[in-house]
């Protein structure tokens, strides 16, 4: 694979960031060395960007990036959203909001664009969980989708999220009010009146192996909101899936929704490695998720590129393993430097058979300079005291031989022997 696509790639990504160029190159330095190591801890990121210089100074280099108030969050972010938006060229946005945790140190609101495969952050929020915003989670997830909708306020869109978020008749009008759609799962418990005033649970209305879809109102202690509900229950699972929505929509599109839960997959456990990385700061954290979305969207870009295997194990990988997967081939190191150096190969030829066959040029291909380094023949004693040639690192002066190598003669010329 040719690296120069995707080095340009970021380039072009990390040149339309409002950033000052010091602090662009850093950003990009961040991100390769993040894609290479496949790890967001800064000791290992440290150690793969030596070629820029020693590993202590790279180390405080990403520290001072992760603390500096003038790499403002919010102003890269509307530029990221403008980015990432006009590179999809999607016709109907579909935007994904969930809350993940990295331990007990910090919980995370993320926005993101639904991808094949994945989910793109677009705007996220970071908070430690004792300290959760004042303005309260419908607050802040309507403040999250409002900033990606002004980008392209004539775009179509859906904000789909799960029964814990979605369970909430607050955030659908506020979201609702903003001129998006809503498609959210919710609690089987919910309060559903059909148009002939009959109320039950939404829970009540599923059936295994089914599928079931009407309009009515919900949520009865919130003074009723009138929506479209279905219930999806699949065959072998424990529970169905019971939605809601602003207009008709298929049921089965909200298994987009997962798509979230891979995304931040890979940014964890078969990623990056984010929930090692040990920064719990909010204001630390949130410049370290936009390193690592520069990274999953150039994985992500060089993966949709990729043809994807017909059979075996790369017919199963999602596009961002298939991106992975070709820049650990590219960087990830061999077991190579670890391996003993093979011992001296001793060839029991006489000076004379050498001089008339040219021994040292026929041999030399054979040692296999690139698994045993730059070894080659050279001449030592031999029992008969003529002399022999032998593979080692060290070149002796040869028993009647001094200057060059003894060049081979023509084939015409040659009778027999070597």
């Amino acid at each position: 694979m040719n690296s120069l696509p995707l080095y340009h790639s970021l380039n072009e990504i990390v040149k339309a960031l409002p950033l000052a160029c010091k602090i662009k190159r850093v950003l990009q330095a961040f991100t390769l060395g993040v894609v290479a190591t496949q790890s967001c801890r800064l000791g290992s990121i440290a150690l793969a960007l030596r070629p820029l210089g020693q590993a202590a100074s790279q180390y405080r280099r990403l520290q001072r990036f992760l603390a500096n108030p003038r790499v403002e969050i919010a102003t890269l972010q509307d530029a990221w959203i403008q980015q990432v938006l006009t590179s999809l060229k999607l016709s109907e946005l579909r935007l994904l909001v969930d809350e993940t945790k990295l331990s007990d140190h910090l919980s995370v609101m993320v926005v993101g664009v639904a991808v094949k495969d994945g989910c793109i952050p677009v705007v996220w929020r970071c908070y430690s969980p004792e300290q959760y915003p004042v303005e309260g989670q419908v607050q802040l997830i309507a403040a999250l989708v409002a900033r990606v909708l002004c980008h392209c306020p004539d775009q179509r869109f859906w904000l789909l999220a799960d029964r814990g978020i979605g369970t909430s008749p607050a955030l659908i009008r506020a979201v609702e009010g903003l001129g998006v759609r809503v498609f959210f799962r919710v609690q089987g418990t919910t309060r559903f009146r059909d148009a002939q005033g009959k109320e039950t649970s939404l829970k009540n209305r599923a059936a295994p192996a089914q599928e079931w879809q009407s309009y009515g109102d919900v949520f009865k202690k919130n003074g009723w909101l009138r929506l479209h509900v279905a219930t999806v229950w699949e065959a072998g699972y424990a529970q169905p899936w019971c939605l809601v929505s602003s207009t008709a929509i298929d049921p089965r599109a909200y298994g987009q929704r997962f798509q979230q839960e891979v995304g931040f997959r890979d940014l964890k456990s078969d990623g990056f490695g984010w929930h090692l990385s040990h920064i719990w700061q909010p204001d630390h954290a949130e410049r370290l998720l936009l390193v690592l979305t520069v990274a999953y969207f150039l994985v992500y870009s060089l993966g949709v590129r990729l043809p994807r295997p017909t059979r075996g194990r790369g017919s199963r990988l999602s596009v961002f393993r298939r991106g992975l997967d070709a820049i650990r081939d590219l960087t990830h190191p061999s077991i190579l430097p670890l391996l003993p150096h093979p011992p001296p190969v001793t060839l029991h030829v006489s000076c004379s058979e050498a001089r008339r066959g040219g021994l040292l040029r026929r041999w030399r291909p054979d040692l296999s300079r690139a698994a045993y380094g730059d070894s080659y023949l050279t001449p030592g004693p031999s029992p008969s005291g003529e002399g022999v040639f032998a593979a080692g690192d060290v070149r002796p002066e040869p028993c009647g031989l001094r200057g060059k190598p003894p060049q081979p003669r023509p084939l015409s010329e040659r009778r027999g022997g070597f």
